[in-house]
């Protein structure tokens, strides 16, 4: 009987241990009481403001149907990027008040000081003041507090991923943008090696000098898509400025589309164990760094195009 006793308290604590666990880690969807930051009609946001003490001042406002960087520098911003926290605005729930005390701000990283100031705007209406802080364990909310107030707020979602953002994290990083159907040659030129890629009809076909070589029509393929929606994993810094002013790029790649237009791009490969391609538009001004892994197959690599086996 005393084993048996034993055994049955053993379980009852070992279900309560599962049911906090549970509790603790996944947060309930739904909680009493939960707001919409947004409630109603949702408005037509043309404007945010961000600031804190470390990024400074960054403004992002829609000019003619685009969203654009006009502050800390005036730069088209990534439209997805922009409309994909405005949708999470709107689905944002205030999940109520974890503290009142004024002492408590900064450790929610949520005081005129530690946190991030947001605004937002439509047709010059101020819809939104508040100051955003760090994310809470569970990572599914965001603390908060109104401007003005001293009450922190638990906010639903990853809000704090987007406001802490650089200017240059708004950026678009695109430099050409076509459907991948649409380049019918891709070419190569390094040093007096020429690599060409050409679709003459519905296969692709490789050269090497003049000489034909057989490729994997999925590989190149693969690299025609990745060229035509071109887009970077950063821009350069100025301690790559020095080496493209001074040096001549290591490979100039040009393709053609099919209404017959012709665009170019310079890249500098990697420089020792620096794993960063640097690359140029023709005739651009701006520097974008690439990544080994995309890097590398922008100069048309027959290594990586090969059929396999």
């Amino acid at each position: 009987m005393k084993n048996k006793s034993t055994m049955i308290l053993g379980a009852v604590f070992l279900l309560l241990v599962v049911i906090y666990l549970l509790t603790s880690l996944n947060p309930r969807e739904v909680t009493k009481g939960a707001t919409l930051l947004f409630e109603g009609r949702r408005p037509d946001i043309d404007k945010f403001e961000f600031y804190s003490i470390k990024r400074g001042h960054i403004v992002l406002e829609k000019i003619n149907g685009l969203w654009f960087l006009t502050k800390p520098f005036e730069y088209k911003a990534y439209d997805a990027d922009v409309e994909s926290m405005i949708s999470q605005l709107f689905d944002t729930l205030n999940d109520g008040v974890v503290s009142s005390r004024v002492d408590a701000q900064d450790g929610f990283s949520v005081g005129d000081s530690t946190g991030t100031s947001v605004k937002v705007y439509s047709a010059g209406e101020l819809l939104l003041d508040a100051v955003v802080g760090k994310q809470s364990r569970d990572i599914g909310h965001t603390y908060a507090r109104i401007a003005g107030s001293n009450d922190i707020e638990l906010w639903r979602g990853m809000l704090s991923q987007d406001v802490i953002r650089e200017a240059d994290g708004w950026r678009d990083k695109m430099l050409f943008s076509f459907n991948s159907n649409d380049i019918i040659t891709l070419e190569a030129s390094e040093g007096k090696d020429t690599r060409m890629l050409a679709m003459p009809d519905t296969m692709w076909v490789y050269t090497e000098n003049g000489v034909e070589k057989p490729v994997d029509q999925n590989k190149v393929s693969s690299l025609a898509g990745l060229i035509a929606e071109l887009n970077c994993d950063a821009f350069a810094s100025g301690e790559d400025i020095p080496r493209v002013a001074s040096e001549e790029p290591d490979v100039k790649v040009t393709f053609t589309v099919r209404n017959g237009d012709r665009y170019s791009f310079d890249i500098w490969r990697p420089v020792d164990d620096n794993s960063r391609y640097l690359v140029r538009k023709e005739n651009g001004d701006i520097l974008y760094r690439f990544y080994s892994y995309r890097g590398s197959q922008l100069p048309i690599d027959y290594e990586k195009l090969k059929p396999s086996g």
